[in-house]
């Protein structure tokens, strides 16, 4: 059943700034909002993604989305739902689990207020995105309010649609510089019946060449992921693996890769129900840096992962920072959190992962800095070979520059 609620905004006070913040509770007041305002325009939803990027310049208006939240349609047959954008992620799961179904989702900022449209505008995704795909390949359609308060549709609650511009995709990963996404359709599934992790000590090598095999193999974990030692500690790291299904096929499926470990060199634990859940939240843990470090993702090949590593091991030994990799293997997404004593060690860090990731034609996000590196770095690094596409897509939907100006500076 559709839940209504009141166009009228709220105002609050702004996490990213001093500004009051305006709470749109719906697309009509969010097209009004944008329509009868003029000057630039910071959006957020759970305010955990303020980081990504290059930094917004102050705004003169500051939108959060989240009294835009609520389930407005759920359909257990077609296993599909619509809710407005500022819906946390824990919310809309809790709301899905009652049919034993989930919006297969599972990044490490969802248990920190993230919302749906948030995470969509963020391109975040988490382990899960090895099976079923991030949120770009789960979301069917989606509600869009541009910069002068015009509200553009796409997609629809069948899941084959292909009519129109895919809108979706045009904004994944736009981080609010695009348009605000106002209330997105999403495809579901159903809760699997057992989850086991199979958790082993593996350092890089190890973990690659065992990842190469079994993304080789018939055999189809749900995820891949490796948690390395700091560069200043010792250890080899960890190798998480995660298998989804029915009870028979996961035991038949945790024997076998038990099996294809152990032929490598890799003995295995088998972790199974609040030990399993532990172990992904100690992951997801380890993917979200303190408030002193910087954070990167480099996304690149699966093979490439332990060269990665290395290079962050010199990286350690040059510049006297601290680095630790959580690594999506299969899918050669890497994040790396960097510890040191002062911006420069930080700076040289970030520099040397970023060069190293480019000369191997990997793309380079910067997630978190101390404030101090601003003036010591680039947010960006080198522009994509898209770039003249990218800033024509900006030129259409915002021709004026208001949303999020500063956050791809100077690509666009």
């Amino acid at each position: 059943m559709q839940q209504q609620a009141s166009t009228m905004p709220d105002h609050t006070a702004d996490p990213a700034g001093e500004r009051t913040a305006e709470r749109p509770r719906g697309v009509t007041g969010a097209a009004t909002l944008m329509r009868d305002t003029t000057g630039s325009v910071l959006l957020h939803g759970g305010a955990t993604k303020l980081d990504w990027a290059g930094r917004v310049d102050q705004p003169d208006h500051v939108v959060d989305t989240t009294a835009m939240a609520g389930v407005l349609t759920h359909n257990p047959a077609d296993m599909t739902a619509s809710v407005r954008a500022g819906t946390t992620l824990n919310a809309l799961q809790e709301h899905l689990a009652s049919d034993g179904q989930w919006l297969a989702l599972d990044p490490a900022s969802g248990g920190h207020g993230a919302t749906v449209g948030g995470l969509l505008a963020a391109g975040d995704s988490g382990p899960s995105r090895l099976r079923y795909g991030g949120l770009r390949d789960l979301v069917i359609g989606v509600t869009l309010v541009l910069a002068d308060g015009t509200v553009a549709r796409s997609g629809s609650h069948v899941i084959k649609n292909v009519a129109g511009y895919d809108l979706a995709k045009l904004v994944h990963g736009s981080l609010g510089s695009l348009a605000l996404v106002a209330e997105v359709i999403v495809r579901l599934h159903p809760r699997p019946p057992v989850s086991t992790t199979l958790r082993a000590a593996a350092d890089a090598d190890q973990a690659t060449a065992a990842t190469l095999e079994v993304m080789a193999s018939p055999l189809e974990p749900a995820a891949v992921e490796w948690v390395s030692a700091s560069t200043g500690g010792t250890g080899p790291g960890e190798l998480y693996l995660r298998l989804d299904g029915t009870p028979a096929a996961v035991q038949v499926s945790a024997g076998r890769l038990t099996g294809l470990l152990r032929g490598l060199g890799i003995e295995p634990e088998h972790l199974d129900g609040p030990s399993s859940e532990q172990a992904w939240a100690d992951h997801a843990d380890a993917v979200l840096g303190g408030s002193d470090e910087t954070v990167v993702r480099v996304a690149g090949l699966p093979s490439a992962m332990a060269a990665q590593y290395h290079r962050a091991v010199e990286t350690t030994r040059a510049t006297g920072a601290d680095i630790t990799m959580v690594s999506s293997v299969a899918l050669g997404m890497h994040t790396l959190r960097v510890r040191a004593d002062d911006a420069s060690d930080h700076a040289a860090a970030l520099t040397s992962v970023r060069q190293h990731a480019e000369e191997a034609g990997a793309s380079v996000l910067l997630r978190q800095r101390p404030a101090e590196l601003d003036d010591l770095v680039d947010a960006l690094g080198t522009p994509p070979s898209s770039v003249q596409l990218l800033r024509r897509v900006k030129a259409q939907l915002d021709p004026d520059g208001r949303l999020a100006p500063g956050r791809f500076r100077p690509w666009y």
